[in-house]
């Protein structure tokens, strides 16, 4: 039982946390379900007061042979910041028909500051199963030293149901609010330094040397703060470090700059080598070992890094960690009310992030600029931005840089909404036959029509608009871009704005008025290119069965499977975000047995650069009743991350085939960064590849059939893809 829990909860495993438990008495209720609980794999729970225990209130879980899922839980998650020794969860349980193979009980499951398990413990072994009447029952677990999250709940395994009712949560026989806080180390990074507020650089302007030696000093800088012991040990605030070593090195020759950072380092503590701490024998990706004597250093500064290379990082590193998945988790300082004029900063900015992509995302080799020159260039045009808006473009082209959908910049206070424009045309644009054209109008634009072609904006041609935007549109590949620059194409600060547009071969003036972006604001589901009813899944003509992974939440893989099971074939529809996460219960109906679909890369703590292989990940089970009609998977451009890691998994199942256009390019969990100013960013932070390690990222899905929308089927409201796909299960 513990795998199923546990692979159930690490997709969730990042959320933020409360620190105590709440409404263990399940008495505060919203939308009639117990408020702070979330319960899943059960018949619609019932909500009760039971006179037997003084008019408490109960919650009733239940299941039968369809209902979806592995077992029901009743859970919660909160932070555990606590010492103690003994964990304790209480409460009164009765059971009705609890199969003999299942049970009921509590459980509990503590996790490490990364996610990863601590220790797990549940009522498996008591077997509380049959019908029992109100009796309180209790879990004890010894508290493991590392645990930094506690989820916890009840659960039925097997068919029957359960009541519960007046939990308690303890650690050493009090109340878990009243325990001890933990006795943490002091970090000198986490204290404020002297530069918090202002950097006290300002300049606009910098000579060849100048941006030479700032380039050299993002690097040599950076190779510190992930190499050096002491920095990755929390000793060092580097971004103090790097605020005294800008105008000390800036402006002076190379010789007298790599002794500056010859000396700083050798300032920094003693070093001691481990000669086999750093084994890259099993790299998919990784460094070489003296990567920096490509950036034309002194001899004695290259020996120094050399030094620093060799010694050996502490177990758990201040800078990052790796996640449960093996992505890297970023600790950083934001700055959030530093001025955009402070040069510093800036800098900050660009060394920050540039390391970051340099030694943790698993898809840097597949940058289109060598990476060093995109430092150079965006050391340049962050000090030279005049105004905080070129200084937030300067940062989008370092970010566009990256090739990534996941990689976009996010701005405090919507700083760039000026840019962009605040006001709207109501309609939806898409790229079709390499033009933008509108393929929805909403009421307010009646002049406007579906299959327009937009050839001109406010009198420009619509490739000025289109490279107007493309910075603060990043993506993996040419089609996501398209997808992301149309979202922003017919935006404006006017009230008004001019179009031409070409409309059954005429080229026709349009003037058309704007609205309130803000009113305008639309799901993904919303925005999908097609919409073909709010249902989750329904049987087509011809007895096809179809599904839309958009609209899954609250629906039962299981009972939607039996009413599909005797389709001729089956669509699934993945050309919107997924609603809920279905891989591994969907993909159990269309394999006959398990299935390798993918593995990752992850990032080894040890050596910052190296992303090492994980075994494949399989799918599916043995299931001599699984699915055997033709399975039909429809991609397009607007499926994304989960949505592309759904359509791998799916695509090996027999007679399955994927049609439509090429995805997003963007798979993988992401990493958060954060940027000063209060502005921040992400990564995919592992790599994803099909498990022959073909890859994913930047290529997409790449369909068995392509099918392209065109301008008369967008004209005519057809679903091209659709209507393939249902050809070719008929054929």
């Amino acid at each position: 039982m513990r795998g199923l829990l546990l692979a159930g909860l690490l997709f969730g495993s990042n959320v933020m946390a409360e620190t105590t438990a709440k409404n263990m008495d399940f008495s505060e209720l919203s939308n009639n379900l117990p408020a702070h609980w979330v319960i899943s794999g059960t018949e619609t729970p019932v909500i009760s007061k039971q006179p037997a225990l003084g008019n408490i209130t109960a919650v009733q879980v239940s299941r039968t042979g369809n209902t979806e899922g592995e077992y029901a839980d009743v859970s919660q998650m909160i932070s555990f910041p606590y010492s103690g020794k003994t964990l304790r969860l209480s409460g009164y349980l009765r059971t009705k028909n609890v199969s003999a193979q299942g049970y009921a009980g509590f459980w509990l499951y503590q996790t490490t500051e990364s996610s990863d398990t601590a220790q797990y413990n549940d009522m498996e072994v008591e077997a509380v199963n049959g019908s029992n009447d109100w009796q309180r029952y209790t879990l004890t677990a010894e508290l493991h030293a590392d645990t930094e999250a506690l989820h916890f709940g009840v659960m039925q395994v097997g068919t029957g149901q359960t009541e519960m009712a007046q939990l308690t949560l303890t650690l050493d026989e009090q109340p878990i609010e009243q325990a001890p806080l933990k006795q943490r180390p002091i970090f000198t990074a986490d204290l404020p330094h002297q530069f918090e507020q202002d950097s006290g650089l300002r300049f606009t302007a910098l000579s060849k040397t100048q941006q030479d030696n700032l380039a050299a000093l993002a690097k040599v800088w950076g190779f510190i703060k992930y190499y050096h012991p002491e920095s990755a040990a929390g000793n060092l605030s580097m971004d103090a470090e790097l605020f005294r070593l800008i105008p000390a090195v800036m402006s002076v020759d190379n010789n007298a700059r790599d002794k500056l950072l010859t000396q700083w380092i050798n300032s920094l503590g003693e070093l001691h080598a481990c000669n086999s701490c750093k084994n890259s024998s099993d790299a998919a990706l990784v460094h070489a070992e003296q990567h920096w004597l490509s950036w034309q250093l002194s001899a004695s500064l290259n020996q120094a890094l050399a030094k620093v290379y060799a010694a050996q990082l502490p177990e758990k590193h201040y800078w990052v960690k790796p996640t449960s998945v093996g992505s890297p988790q970023f600790n950083e300082k934001p700055y959030n009310d530093i001025s955009s004029e402070d040069t510093g900063f800036r800098l900050l900015a660009v060394f920050r992030f540039w390391n970051m992509i340099h030694y943790y995302s698993p898809n840097r080799h597949l940058t289109e600029q060598p990476w060093e020159q995109v430092l150079a260039t965006a050391i340049a045009e962050v000090v030279g931005s005049t105004t905080e808006t070129d200084y937030l473009l300067a940062l989008s082209r370092l970010i566009y840089a990256v090739h990534d959908s996941h990689t976009q910049l996010t701005v405090k206070n919507d700083a760039l909404s000026g840019y962009i424009g605040k006001n709207m045309v109501p309609a939806e644009v898409r790229f079709v036959e390499g033009k933008p054209i509108v393929y929805q109008v909403h009421q307010a634009a009646p002049a406007l029509q579906v299959g327009d072609i937009i050839t001109h904006i406010n009198d420009k041609p619509v490739s000025d608009r289109i490279e107007h935007l493309r910075p603060i549109a990043a993506g993996s590949n040419q089609p996501t871009q398209h997808w992301l620059i149309a979202r922003y194409l017919l935006r404006a600060n006017a009230e008004q704005l001019a179009l031409r547009v070409t409309r059954q071969g005429k080229s026709i003036p349009l003037q058309l008025t704007l609205v309130d972006s803000s009113t305008q604001r639309r799901s993904m589901a919303e925005l999908a290119h097609y919409n073909h009813g709010d249902q989750a899944y329904q049987v087509l003509d011809d007895n096809i069965g179809y599904i839309r992974l958009d609209k899954m939440e609250g629906q039962s893989v299981n009972q939607m499977m039996t009413a599909l099971a005797n389709t001729k074939g089956l669509i699934i529809d993945i050309r919107s975000y997924p609603s809920k996460f279905v891989v591994f219960e969907l993909g159990a109906h269309l394999y006959p047995s398990a299935y390798n679909f993918v593995r990752f890369t992850s990032m080894q703590t040890n050596n910052p650069g190296q992303f090492n292989w994980t075994e494949p990940l399989a799918v599916g089970g043995d299931n001599p009743d699984y699915y055997k009609g033709k399975v039909v998977i429809l991609v397009d451009e607007a499926t994304v991350s989960q949505a592309e890691y759904t359509a791998m998994a799916f695509r090996g199942a027999p007679s399955a085939i994927v049609i439509g256009n090429t995805t997003a390019g963007a798979d993988g969990n992401v990493s958060g960064i954060s940027l000063p100013g209060g502005h921040s960013t992400r990564l995919s932070g592992i790599g994803v590849y099909y498990a022959d390690k073909t890859p994913t990222q930047r290529v997409g899905i790449v369909p068995d059939i392509e099918v392209l929308p065109t301008l008369k089927g967008v004209m005519a409201g057809r679903d091209e893809a659709l209507e393939r796909a249902m050809a070719y299960i008929k054929q």
